[in-house]
């Protein structure tokens, strides 16, 4: 019984740090590997690690069954940045590598299928007030608000195709929708959060001030922020839990945070740094349109996955430090 893990970024990393701290067998799948990222997270030892390809369907059911894989954590994903360059991989890694992936968990009966999906899903629907919580089942219009981007576009269809999976060939499915991700760690940190921790922690700045003038990292309103290792834990969680009765669920603190916030705890880690910014642009979070002042309910995940965030914004900026280059 082996877990299959695609995408060796810091959350398939984190994740596979937790299975083997459990001595339990994983195997670690990227597109083009690399060891000393993923050694900066767990011993190589501890993990197999394979290079291939998502969009490889006949190479993706040959590995699954060369290494017995019994469950898979799918976060492999082509991201914004890359997708904006290259409008195909939305299609072609989002979309088509997690149908080849359901396929090969449906051919060979796996025990469970986890999908990394995101709370962009959600963000159209934030020119409209809401004073309570927003939940996974959310009502929306399908073209005013459909997508705002096409990472997030592939992402629903992923989840939709899930569902269906799951309803049609009684695969057993946790779908979950990461919020905006705190952390950084040795490989890429392209990330807006991993970008806005590393400029406040003094990214190539030495003991010299910082100023944060990028429009993508600042906001107006609100945020809801999970922590990379939280992540980690909640992907264990939809691995372990008996059961998956709602099969999408919210990833997140349930807490909002204000690009003040950010300052605020920067500056209390860092008090002989001055830390200053350019006006706020009229956007919410990472340039999407509109702001938003109410965080996601997680009562799913707390009542089905046994999931509830830890952490706190300090305790991620902390944990950050020892990434950041002076």
């Amino acid at each position: 019984m082996s877990t299959l893990i695609t995408g060796a970024g810091l959350i398939g990393c984190q994740t596979a740090a937790l299975l083997a701290a459990r001595g339990e067998p994983v195997v670690l799948l990227d597109l083009t590997p690399q060891p000393g990222h993923i050694a900066s997270v767990l011993p190589l030892k501890q993990v197999t690690i394979e290079a291939g390809d998502v969009r490889d369907r006949a190479g993706l059911l040959g590995l699954m069954r060369r290494h017995r894989i019994t469950a898979v954590v799918h976060t492999a994903a082509a991201l914004s940045t890359s997708i904006r360059r290259e409008p195909t991989l939305a299609a072609d890694v989002n979309f088509l590598g997690t149908v080849n992936l359901l396929e090969a968990a449906r051919s060979l009966g796996l025990r469970r299928f986890v999908y990394a999906s995101s709370t962009t899903v959600y963000y159209p629907i934030f020119h409209r007030p809401h004073s309570q919580p927003i939940g996974e089942d959310f009502a929306f219009h399908s073209v005013s608000e459909r997508p705002g981007s096409l990472y997030a576009a592939s992402k629903l269809a992923g989840e939709f195709f899930a569902q269906h999976y799951a309803q049609a060939h009684g695969l057993s499915i946790a779908v979950l929708r990461y919020s905006a991700v705190l952390g950084l760690w040795a490989g890429p940190n392209h990330s807006v959060p991993g970008r806005l921790m590393a400029e406040l922690l003094g990214q190539g700045s030495g003991d010299g001030p910082v100023h944060i003038s990028d429009p993508l990292l600042m906001w107006r309103g609100g945020e809801d922020f999970i922590d990379a290792p939280e992540v980690a834990r909640a992907n264990l969680a939809a691995l372990d839990a008996p059961a998956l009765p709602s099969c999408v669920y919210t990833i997140a603190s349930g807490r909002m945070a204000r690009f003040a916030d950010f300052i605020e705890a920067a500056r209390q880690l860092q008090p002989n740094r001055e830390i200053s910014h350019a006006p706020l642009p009229d956007t919410g979070f990472a340039g999407f349109a509109h702001a938003r002042e109410v965080p996601f309910d997680t009562g799913r995940a707390r009542a089905e996955l046994g999931f509830e965030a830890q952490h706190d914004l300090m305790q991620s900026l902390r944990a950050a430090q020892r990434w950041v280059r002076p």
